[in-house]
């Protein structure tokens, strides 16, 4: 009979071996960073004065989290998990290229254990930094600017998550329900252009006037380059394979900020968005028969609900909604609905004006056809849906770093009928340099 861990049995991780996990996590980024410290020291000024004549700038963090199931799920117990990030930008312009150049390259170094795939046994992922635990290139691109800022390009291996279809008010959320959507990363080939896998691509961007603009992006279809979806084979992020077979991602979005005083935050955004892939996909029901091509459509935005100056200061309290939805075939899509709702409040604790108190609502459809092809194959019966709230409080010491106790409830988890609902914790710290 296979050992019980004992963190398993107690339903956390003892305080002695989280802090051993911690240390050996830093041990093996440290050695493995110490080159790619040396490599881009060039970026880094001797002095300090020289900060401001550099065209180059490099930042790192390194985040580390502890999520304990208490309940529900798979098992009991408590996954450790760390994510090191570096990061180079060069300022082309300042090398005599075009105005609005730039360079800019980031690398990831993951480590630690699936607190989903171990333990909870959800859909949607409990940690947005889960991932293949390999040191890989996560972005490089060459970007520019044209019309006085109105236009923008980016190519090279870029990131769709970072441009469409995200709330900037949920990004203090764990749970990757509220990051790259659902509805399009369990749609597409091995999630679509998002973390960790960046695609070659290339996007544009153009304002057409005070309050709109137009966002287009074209990808790699398939960011581990295998079909199995096995992140294992091309671990480094250093494949460039394109094919038709693999096909090709496309996505566009239209974004409508209300209009504000000047000098002003915007009083809300509007982002209504549609995407596309052109590979062949399975139907969920019909064994042997293939779609061709997949798409959907989506619509996000963020509304502030209320705000106050904090007297003596430029510090403001405030309150934000926001919202995301979107949906896709049923019959080639396991995920055909998907939507996210929450509140965000920045500064509500005196003397803390950066601190941010979140509560978020993740909800995954899942497809009737999918649900029928359960029923008739005699595996495990899906549930309609997995449904996960989150409410966790970041707290910013210092401008270095930050800390996050977190908290979730997972209804139905993996849309699994019979898997009891899940109920998670934890603390997430960052330090950034």
């Amino acid at each position: 009979m296979p050992t019980i861990p004992l963190q398993a049995r107690l339903g956390r991780r003892p305080p002695l071996p989280l802090a051993i996990a911690v240390a050996r996590s830093w041990q093996g980024t440290l050695a493995r960073w110490a080159a790619l410290a040396a490599l881009m020291g060039f970026a880094v000024p001797a002095k300090a004065d020289e900060a401001s004549q550099s065209p180059a700038s490099v930042s790192a963090s390194y985040t580390a989290e502890d999520l304990t199931v208490a309940e529900g799920g798979i098992r009991r117990g408590s996954a450790f998990r760390g994510l090191a990030e570096a990061c180079l930008q060069v300022d082309l312009s300042r090398l005599g290229a075009g105005a609005g150049s730039k360079l800019s390259m980031s690398v990831l170094d993951p480590s630690g254990d699936d607190v989903s795939a171990d333990y909870a046994g959800d859909l949607q992922g409990a940690s947005n930094i889960t991932t293949y635990n390999h040191i890989l290139l996560y972005e490089l691109s060459l970007s520019g600017s044209f019309a006085d800022g109105r236009v923008k390009v980016k190519a090279g291996r870029l990131l769709a998550d970072c441009d469409f279809a995200v709330t900037d008010s949920s990004s203090a959320l764990l749970n990757s329900s509220f990051g790259w959507p659902t509805f399009i990363s369990a749609n597409t080939l091995n999630t679509g252009p998002a973390f960790d896998r960046s695609a070659l691509g290339l996007y544009a961007q153009i304002e057409f006037s005070r309050g709109y603009a137009l966002r287009v992006g074209v990808y790699d279809g398939d960011t581990f380059d295998s079909t199995s979806g096995d992140p294992s084979r091309h671990p480094d992020g250093l494949n460039f394979k394109l094919s038709r077979s693999q096909g090709a991602f496309a996505i566009a979005e239209l974004d409508v900020t209300r209009p504000s005083a000047p000098g002003s935050d915007p009083t809300g955004v509007l982002k209504i968005g549609v995407w596309a892939h052109s590979a062949s996909f399975r139907d969920q029901c019909t064994t042997g028969k293939c779609h061709r091509g997949n798409g959907g459509v989506y619509a996000a935005g963020e509304l502030p609900l209320w705000s106050k100056a904090v007297p003596g200061g430029p510090a403001v309290q405030s309150l934000t909604a926001f919202g995301r939805a979107g949906a896709s075939p049923s019959d080639r899509d396991r995920v055909s609905l998907a939507v996210e709702a929450g509140l965000c409040a920045k500064g509500l604790v005196r003397g803390r004006g950066d601190d941010l108190l979140s509560l978020g609502a993740g909800f995954a459809g899942i497809s009737s056809y999918a649900r029928e092809a359960a029923k008739l194959s005699g595996a495990a019966a899906l549930a309609s849906h997995e449904l996960a709230v989150e409410a966790n409080y970041e707290a910013s010491i210092g401008g270095h770093l930050m800390v996050v106790p977190d908290v979730q409830w997972i209804r139905h988890p993996g849309a699994v009928s019979g898997r009891r609902d899940v109920l998670l914790y934890g603390l997430r710290t960052q330090v950034s340099f």
